[in-house]
């Protein structure tokens, strides 16, 4: 039977912008205000004008940095206000200082230290995931015919989410898809760098490595007979690819060659449609003296190409 996730509100991974107590209003006036962070822009929760996250979280470290001084709320609320044009309430200082409650409410938070789930995230954002950045619904999504990689994600973000049940997937009738969405601007915000500066994350220990290589292959990797491929639009990304390989686990790699050009049309087998690439995509070609090597370091999350895998290497 398939999962609705609609039917599922936890699924969606619903972000709280704020608590009952969080500052709603907020001016530009003035110049220090424009250097906080203070914008006309505002997210709207249930009728309120709500500050952008990242201004709440400079106003609630410098409320206890003005209070560690020794000022009382009145004199907080008034350098504030001179700061930033924000006029808060003696509540929203009193709950902050006394721990009540913080800026972030009822947000998805994580932590940042490197683990395999992380890394496993990253690859599977580098290849078939995708990123909703629209208002604060800013979410991370899957769709693919492979129930068992969209299970795998949905596992890596509740591990990094501290979440303990994984997000249930549901299947899209449309897009003929198993799908997931989870939402945290934290962790949004966290990824949203070029990957270059991500590779903390996944070069912190082989289990990152692995991982990571793993998911990024289940999205973009490809095998049949013996011949494994991955493909991607970004050349140096998978120059990048071929290095982890080959330093880490010994496996040795072709490419990357080049594979359809910018402008290429295809139809789609299954809707019929007509589809045009946008960018040259390239692919690495694994040796087939290396396959043994990726089946015991890398291997997939996809059963039907780890089956194949098994396959190639037994021959």
């Amino acid at each position: 039977m398939a999962e609705n996730p609609s039917n599922d509100s936890s699924g969606l991974g619903a972000d709280s912008a704020s608590s009952g107590t969080e500052p709603t209003s907020a001016t530009n006036t003035s110049p220090e205000g424009a250097k906080m962070g203070v914008r006309q822009g505002r997210e709207q929760r249930k009728g309120r004008r709500l500050l952008p996250l990242e201004l709440r979280l400079q106003l609630y470290d410098k409320v206890l940095q003005l209070r560690e001084q020794g000022l009382s709320y009145s004199n907080i609320i008034k350098r504030i206000h001179k700061l930033s044009g924000v006029r808060l309430n003696k509540s929203h200082i009193s709950y902050w200082v006394r721990g009540k409650h913080k800026p972030l409410g009822g947000i998805n938070t994580f932590d940042e230290k490197p683990t395999p789930e992380l890394a496993g995230l990253i690859g599977t954002m580098l290849s078939d995931g995708s990123r909703h950045p629209h208002g604060s619904s800013k979410a991370f999504w899957l769709g693919v015919k492979d129930r068992e990689y969209v299970r795998e994600f949905g596992r890596c973000l509740a591990k990094i989410l501290g979440r303990k049940k994984p997000y249930k997937i549901g299947w899209s009738r449309s897009k003929q898809r198993w799908v997931l969405e989870v939402r945290s601007i934290l962790l949004f915000n966290h990824l949203d760098k070029p990957w270059q500066e991500l590779k903390p994350h996944i070069e912190a220990n082989r289990n990152c490595l692995a991982r990571f290589l793993r998911m990024f292959f289940d999205g973009e990797g490809s095998i049949s007979g013996r011949t494994l491929t991955v493909y991607n639009t970004d050349y140096e990304l998978l120059l990048y690819i071929q290095r982890l390989l080959r330093q880490y686990f010994g496996i040795e790699t072709t490419g990357p060659h080049k594979s359809q050009k910018a402008g290429y049309r295809f139809r789609d087998p299954k809707s019929g449609k007509i589809y045009e690439t946008k960018k040259q995509c390239y692919y690495l070609h694994i040796r087939t003296n290396s396959l043994p090597r990726f089946y015991r370091y890398v291997g997939f999350t996809i059963r039907r190409k780890q089956r194949r895998l098994i396959e190639a290497v037994r021959k």
